[in-house]
């Protein structure tokens, strides 16, 4: 069995090509759900998803069928054709897997290093109710693993030290293009988590005067009130879009909430008094067309990204420290892996012996009286036992990590007769 995972982000894949593989988690649990039924495709199995990447880790015994299917069912899921998929996605396996979650996890393959939200985006998807299903101990202590070496990265470093996230980024990126933000109307769309984080940067910043839009408005509510902003329902976008100078995009939605046609028909855009859309959803909130009209100016993912690779300098020096932490991490839980190999490979020899000394017990009592039977199978278990125990002694002992002890356990299935997909865990690289 192999451990790997397959996905995308913004490393591989521009934002025009990422929203359209933008997917509900429920539905990924769904479409997966076949895969972890069918053995041999898919023994363990969860999605990871966030504004910038799609990933799903798995364990297989049989990884080039499972990674040909999961990017077919990803192309069923998205309508992105299989062809073009495969030019934007990667697949990564074993130990190298291993330390691709972690890194995630330290903000490591962060556009902006450090990042403070992926660490919680991570936790999620180790604790989402559906995962409950689809992992096994494999996935279970990779992420557990992954969100511990979050945390030590860091504690023990200053990469995630000022601004670390998306929306932070971005809003430094916009207070460059305004004049000042005390005299400016902020509309934010959405009051979920990156709706929630971006209202607060904007208050902290001293924006005027503070709105925010969702779809319910008691959401709405309860963000506002305490940040001293109104909240209203998205049926009022028209009428908002002739007051605002920043627009916030983050939602989840099908369809562009702002679309060109939207803006000329509040007859706003103009050059003496310009307005700013902020896109961070996935799928994009903003019709592309905008920028196209007078006075206005469009910011997404892509232009965030753009702008926030210059900031990598400043916590550049941070980075070989939670490199190194990523490292020692990665390898404790490869020593993990190895060590529950020699138990899964210990206990499939001893099912197997004792297996075959009940068969025999079995066959050799046929036609004697259920005393001279139980007889029989006491002996036989007693002779495997006594067989046994050295062999075991010597799987208990051995050391993964060193050539004699891979030998044994690699030669011990073949001595005894037991299939090596019996031991039931990945195999270490």
């Amino acid at each position: 069995m192999e451990l790997f995972v397959v996905g995308t982000s913004q490393s591989v894949a521009p934002i025009r090509v990422r929203e359209r593989m933008h997917v509900d988690l429920d539905e990924v649990y769904s479409a997966l759900g076949a895969l972890l039924t069918e053995r041999g495709v898919v023994d363990e199995a969860i999605p990871l998803a966030t504004c910038g990447r799609l990933e799903l880790y798995c364990v297989s015994s049989e990884p080039e069928r499972a990674l040909k299917m999961l990017v077919r069912l990803l192309a069923r899921r998205t309508g992105v054709p299989s062809d073009e998929l495969r030019s934007h996605i990667y697949a990564l396996k074993g130990p190298t897997a291993v330390r691709h979650l972690f890194r995630v996890a330290s903000g490591l393959d962060s556009v902006v290093h450090g990042e403070a939200q992926i660490l919680g985006q991570v936790r999620e998807a180790a604790h989402h109710p559906l995962s409950m299903t689809s992992k096994g101990p494999v996935l279970h202590r990779m992420f557990e693993m992954a969100l511990a070496t979050g945390k030590k990265v860091r504690t023990e470093t200053d990469i995630g030290r000022g601004a670390a996230s998306l929306a932070s980024a971005s809003l430094r990126m916009v207070e460059r293009e305004m004049r000042s933000l005390a005299d400016a109307t902020a509309l934010v769309i959405g009051a979920g988590e990156t709706g929630a984080l971006m209202a607060r940067l904007l208050r902290k910043s001293g924006i005027g005067r503070l709105i925010i839009a969702n779809r319910t408005e008691e959401t709405a509510r309860e963000l506002a009130g305490p940040l001293g902003g109104e909240a209203v329902g998205l049926d009022r976008l028209p009428e908002l879009l002739r007051e605002a100078d920043l627009v916030v995009g983050a939602v989840t939605a099908s369809e562009w909430l702002v679309t060109a046609d939207m803006m000329r028909a509040a007859a706003r855009p103009s050059e003496e008094r310009p307005i700013r859309f902020l896109d961070l959803a996935h799928p994009r909130n903003f019709d592309p067309a905008l920028p196209e009209l007078p006075g206005v100016r469009l910011f997404d993912l892509d232009h965030v990204f753009e702008r926030v690779e210059a900031a990598r300098a400043a916590r550049a020096a941070q980075v070989p420290r939670a490199e190194a932490i990523v490292r020692e991490q990665a390898e404790i839980y490869g020593r993990w892996l190895r060590s529950r190999r020699s138990v899964e490979v210990l206990k499939a020899v001893r099912r197997q012996v004792l297996s075959l000394a009940r068969t025999e017990a079995e066959r050799f009592g046929q036609g004697r009286s259920e005393e001279e039977k139980e007889q029989m199978r006491l002996l036989a278990r007693s002779l495997a036992r006594t067989l046994l125990h050295q062999p075991t002694v010597a799987l208990r002992d051995a050391d993964p990590e060193s050539p004699e002890g891979r030998f044994m356990l690699e030669a011990a299935p073949v001595l005894f007769g037991v299939d090596p997909d019996d031991t039931g865990i990945p195999e270490s690289n």
